[in-house]
Order: C-alpha cells, then structure tokens, then sequence
C-alpha cells in the first residue's frame, strides 16, 4: 500500500470501528467472528480503495444482492456510505458520497442535539433521501424506536403509539402568566389528580401494547402527585423510559434516589436567572420557590447522577431546561444559560410562547439585546457537555396553518395523550397538547364542543377506544381542523420517516449533521 493508503485507512477505521460499536450495524454478518480486527482492517482498507480509485458502481467481481455490512464513514467534511460485500477474493466496497456534512455515532442521549437531520439509505448502500430532524421530537426515547414503530404502522396499515404523555395532576405550585392550562384547571377546584389506580392501570395497559417512553407531564406539575414515584418506578420495572417536566418548584431530594436509579428525564422550566424575575412570572404560592432554590436542588440531583454513573452520567440520565422568552425576561438570557449550565444542566432550550392568547410583545431594542445575548452563549457556553438551542421563530408568535406544511397529522397517535377527566377516575384520551384540557372540562352538555378521543373508566381500557369510528373520523380532520400547531416539527420529521418508508419499508436511517 502508498503511503497515502496508509494515511487514508487511518482516517477511516476509527470511524469504522464507531460506527460498529454503536450496535447500528451486524459486526460479524461480515465474516468477523474471532478475528475481528483483522476484518476491519479488511473493510478498511476495501473502502479506502474504492475511494482512492473512485469507485462508485460495483466491479464485475462484487456479487449483487444484499452487502455483508454497510458501514457509514466521515473522511473529513464528507459523508461516505460504503456498503461491503464479501467476495471470494475479499471484501470490496462500493462508495456513495452523501455530500458535506458528517454521520452522527453514539446513542440516543449523547448525540442529542448534535445531528439535525437522518439520512434514510436501501439496505444495499443507495441514498434515498436527507432530510431535516432533530433529537428533540424523540427525547427520551430511543430514535430507533420510534422507526421501527412507524414501520409497523406502514406494514400493517394501523396506527399505534411509541410515546404515551400522561398528566397525573392539574395542580401546580406556579401560576406562570403565560400558562396554556390556567383557564381550564380555573374550571374546578377538586379531582385534581389522576385516581391512583387508573394511573397504574394505563401504564400497565400500554406497556403491553409496546409503548417505549412514559412522559409524566401537565395540565399541572406531576411532582404534585403523591403517587408520581410509585408511578415512575413502575414504568422502569415494565421496560419503559420515563421523563417528568416540571416547574421545579416541589424537586427535592426524596426524589431524587427514584429518578436517578429509573434514568428519568428530568425537564424544568427554568424562566428565570434571578429570584425576582421568577416570582413575578411564575407567582408561586410560596415564596421560597425562588430560582436559586431550583437550581440547587437541580445541582444535588446531577451530582448523585454524576456519583451513580460516573462518566456515563449524561448517556444514563439527562438533565434539560426550557426557558419561555417574556420581555420581564429578556433581559437575563446569558445569565439564566449561565446558571442552568453551573448547575449540571446538559441542555437549556429558549421557546417563544405561543398563542394569540399569550403572545409577547418585545421592542426592538430588547430583541437586540437578546440577539446579542445569544450569540455571546454560544460563543462563551456552549461546549460539548453543554447544548442550548435557540428559537426559529419569531420571539412574539403569529402562528400559521398547519395544513400548509403537512396533509395529515401523524403525532397525535404516535405520542399519545392522557389527562385527568371529568372526575379523578376517569382518564381522557385527546389528540395533542393543543386540546389539553378538554378531557379535563368534558360534560355531557359540551361533549360536542371539546376534542376528545374517549374516555377510560376502569374496568375498561384505552384498547376499547384506539382507533373506534370516533377517533378515526377526528384524525381525518387533522391538521385543517386545527388553527396552529404545537408539533409542526414532530409532524414533518415523523411524515418524512412514513413517506420514505411507504416508498422503501426495509430502508435504514442514520443520525446526519448536515452543514448549514
């Protein structure tokens, strides 16, 4: 071999050896049982050949069919899919340059945030299509899970939910002025929380049906439930992750042993860098609810994390905040990033309150200065163990049409959502978060006036709703019955997954950085 050869097979194999060790691809479908390094030796220097002699169709020797191994590759700021095919005389590989950008290796955690975009592939190795996503639509499950899901919905022609989002509580210690539940939790003042045993019996019901991830979420703030740890432990011991998003006001330690030995997710909204601005947008019903009071709490809990799982932490366990910009806030946007990231944060998230209800107004002085905010957070903060994602949209949200991005809606069955009904025993089934609450204000005298998929009172079950003449004939008005859309993101990513698969049901999807 030249020297260059050399050089080249150097550059390729530790991306090789990622890759494989990823679990995304079948290591010894190519030949590698006790002589592993040697076989990788082999692809690599089979791939550098084929790129050194530019090779872009299979050589008459290359046996056509299925590929023993299709093995991504960066080399530099280009993308290589090389699909090996063990021949008689070796391996030959056949490259497919995807263009700059970069494959994204590791799991679901770590990665997060790092790619923008899959690149869905043919088992042999041929491109099918790049197109964007982003971590974000399936934190904190797994990216292979919610594939292989869609799949099944393809092949078998039945939709059925990856993602079961529950709020156990409309209670909450917060009464955030731009809370979207605050008028329908004003509707009563009792049965405020899932009945325990209905609880148990959804998430029982659903993990036999093959739901992944249990998202404790609200409505209200799940901490409130006296039953959210039983709850969460149970979801652990049937197989499924679990995440809780909450104000922050009631984390404290109690907790934290369950949440960290369950790998929970835990999502605070944290508005706020100083502990006035957060009393005036969150007005708690206590005082001592401050930000400094969160953020310590949020600090014990990533060191037992850290403690638990050492340098694995952040792959075992994630720790997110969101941050909903308000002009009281505007102001104190580098400082709240900093604080989130002194606390042991992984990833703070900047949003733009929706809805013509709540829409913000800010000046352009102020939109400057959280421009010039943003930028110094990015230059300053982030850093590979801390992301912070920063809003598409404008900061004061004018909504759009949904039906002018998508023809139908696939995450109000891929992500399903149960709230507290009518009564503490009664669970309601509804389309998304845009419907929250109407499950929860439901009576037989505005039944056709709420969105509702069905309700569940035990002995029955969520099964006895799935897909009935009801559900079917709401989803069909989905999205032109809808005037926005909170999963316009989650919408396009999911369709573009179910289009590729409609066209290739066997195709393979990689995690892609594309280079904007």
């Amino acid at each position: 071999m030249s020297t260059s050869e050399c050089v080249l097979s150097e550059q390729i194999r530790p991306y090789i050896r990622r890759a494989l060790a990823a679990g995304d691809h079948n290591y010894t479908a190519c030949g590698a049982t006790d002589e592993e390094a040697g076989t990788e030796l082999a692809i690599a220097r089979s791939i550098e050949r084929a790129y050194i002699m530019g090779v872009s169709e299979p050589s008459p020797a290359t046996p056509h069919g299925e590929p023993a191994l299709v093995v991504p590759v960066n080399v530099g700021s280009q993308a290589l899919l090389a699909a090996v095919f063990r021949t008689e005389s070796g391996y030959q590989a056949v490259l497919r340059d995807l263009g700059q950008g970069k494959f994204v290796f590791g799991d679901d955690n770590t990665t997060f945030g790092r790619w923008n975009a899959l690149a869905a592939c043919t088992p042999a190795g041929q491109v099918i299509e790049i197109f964007r996503g982003h971590g974000g639509e399936i934190i904190p499950g797994k990216l292979s899970d919610h594939i292989e899901r869609l799949r099944d919905n393809v092949r078998g022609g039945q939709r059925r939910p990856v993602q079961m989002d529950i709020d156990i509580s409309m209670a909450c210690a917060s009464r955030c002025s731009f809370c979207f539940s605050a008028d329908y939790r004003a509707t009563r003042k009792r049965d405020m929380m899932m009945d325990q045993q209905v609880m148990l019996g959804l998430i029982r019901e659903w993990a036999e049906l093959g739901v992944k991830v249990v998202r404790f979420d609200g409505g209200g703030d799940p901490l409130t439930h006296p039953h959210i740890l039983e709850a969460i432990r149970l979801s652990t011991d049937l197989g499924m992750q679990t995440a809780v998003l909450t104000s922050g006001d009631l984390l404290d330690e109690r907790q934290f042993e369950t949440l960290v030995t369950c790998r929970t997710y835990v999502r605070i909204s944290l508005n706020a860098g100083y502990d006035a601005t957060r009393l005036l947008l969150h007005d708690p019903v206590s005082t001592r609810y401050d930000v400094s009071r969160v953020l310590a709490n949020v600090q014990r809990l990533s060191s037992l994390r850290m403690q638990t799982y050492g340098p694995s932490a952040q792959q075992q366990m994630l720790l997110g905040a969101t941050c909903m910009l308000h002009p009281a806030n505007g102001g104190e946007v580098y400082r709240i990033a900093e604080r989130a990231k002194e606390a042991g944060f992984d990833h703070l998230s900047f949003r733009v309150i929706l809805g013509a209800k709540h829409a913000v107004q800010f000046t352009s002085s102020l939109q400057d200065a959280v421009d010039e905010q943003f930028a110094r957070i990015g230059k300053d903060l982030v850093d590979e163990s801390f992301l912070v994602f920063f809003p598409t949209r404008p900061l004061t949200d004018t909504g759009y049409v949904p039906q002018e991005f998508f023809p139908e809606c696939l995450a109000c069955t891929h992500r399903m959502l149960i709230e507290v009904g009518h009564r503490s025993d009664v669970a309601a089934l509804v389309p998304c978060g845009r419907y929250r609450g109407h499950g929860f204000r439901w009576s037989a005298e505005n039944a056709e006036r709420v969105t509702v998929f069905g309700h569940v009172q035990p002995p029955g079950r969520v099964a006895d709703i799935w897909m009935n003449d009801r559900m079917r004939s709401l989803i069909a008005s989905f999205p032109q019955a809808c005037s926005d859309c909170i999963d316009r993101s989650a919408n396009l990513f999911f369709g573009h997954i179910t289009g590729v698969l409609h066209r290739h049901g066997d195709a393979q999807f990689y995690r892609f950085a594309t280079v904007d």
